[in-house]
C-alpha cells in the first residue's frame, strides 16, 4: 500500500521537496553533525570506559542519522530530477 501511495504522490508531483523542507533537512544534518562532535569529543573527557563506550555510540548514532536523511535526500533528488 505504501509503494502505490508513494507512486500516486510520484506521479502528481506531490512528492518533490520544497524549499523550506530542504532547508529544514540541512537544518537537521548540522544538527547531527554537531551532536556527534560533541559527543566525540565528550567520549574522549570521560573518565570511565562505560562512559566514553556509551558516548561513542552517540557519536555513531548521530552519524547513521546523517546518512539515513543525506540518502533520503538523494533519493528525493533522484525521484525528481
Amino acid at each position: 500500500m505504501y509503494t502505490q501511495q508513494q507512486n500516486n504522490q510520484q506521479q502528481s508531483g506531490a512528492g518533490k521537496i520544497s524549499t523550506k523542507e530542504l532547508l529544514y533537512v540541512t537544518d537537521c544534518l548540522k544538527n547531527e553533525d554537531l551532536l556527534a562532535k560533541l559527543a566525540a569529543q565528550a567520549a574522549t573527557e570521560a573518565f570511565t570506559p562505560q562512559l566514553k563506550q556509551q558516548f561513542m555510540q552517540i557519536a555513531q548514532d548521530r552519524l547513521n542519522h546523517s546518512d539515513q536523511l543525506l540518502s533520503a535526500l538523494q533519493q528525493q533528488t533522484y525521484l525528481t530530477h
